[in-house]
């Protein structure tokens, strides 16, 4: 079953890297890109893509994507950019679309509502209007680390007036003051680390935890 779904999600790829080529005058090759992308994004998120595609969940458009439900203004996202002469894939995309379906796919027919960039966030998951779940994707487990590293260091105290242009833990952290989620977590190409989050007078703390989707 699993090969079924890389396989309509390579047969995607082709087809986007073919739209992106055509409209940006890129005389790139599509067999270089599409063995790029699948030496770098592995077995598991491709075929998630896939399964996305074939439920409706994730929505193709050129060498674009939109996904079921998004209000209108947001979207639609590119799969790649336009970089020296060819598409280079927008990396994090993958692995934030795959997440997306698996959410899509644990919480439909219940009480949540998902939110694609979700503030400063990757994903929101909301229950009863609150936010329950934050969730920030990142390509690879090294990126997630640091990441979780770094909005830790705001734990004590947010900075909540200092400009957090190109600081992502800060912009981070200032969401989680700002939403109050019950649980945030970070996934990436074999990582994911899960908290609860109990806010304080001026910051937050996170404690390691299996986020409770039921």
């Amino acid at each position: 079953m699993a090969e079924r779904y890389e396989q309509l999600f390579e047969d995607q790829l082709t087809a986007w890297i073919s739209s992106a080529c055509s409209e940006w005058g890129c005389a790139t090759p599509t067999e270089p890109v599409v063995t790029l992308v699948n030496q770098r994004i592995p077995s598991g998120i491709r075929s998630m893509i896939g399964l996305g595609i074939e439920r409706g969940i994730v929505v193709p458009g050129g060498h674009t994507f939109s996904l079921k439900g998004l209000p209108a203004g947001k979207g639609p996202y590119k799969w790649f950019s336009h970089f020296e002469g060819r598409p280079n894939p927008n990396w994090e995309y993958y692995v934030h679309v795959a997440e997306y379906v698996r959410l899509s796919l644990q919480t439909e027919n219940r009480d949540f509502q998902l939110v694609f960039e979700d503030d400063r966030m990757d994903i929101g998951i909301y229950h009863d209007g609150r936010l329950f779940v934050c969730c920030e994707a990142k390509e690879n487990s090294r990126q997630a680390a640091r990441l979780v590293s770094g909005i830790r260091r705001y734990q004590p105290r947010v900075p909540l007036t200092e400009p957090d242009r190109g600081k992502d833990s800060l912009r981070k952290a200032k969401y989680l003051i700002k939403n109050r989620p019950r649980y945030f977590y970070v996934v990436a190409i074999g990582a994911r680390h899960e908290f609860s989050v109990t806010l304080t007078d001026v910051g937050f703390e996170l404690h390691e935890d299996l986020i409770p989707l039921y």
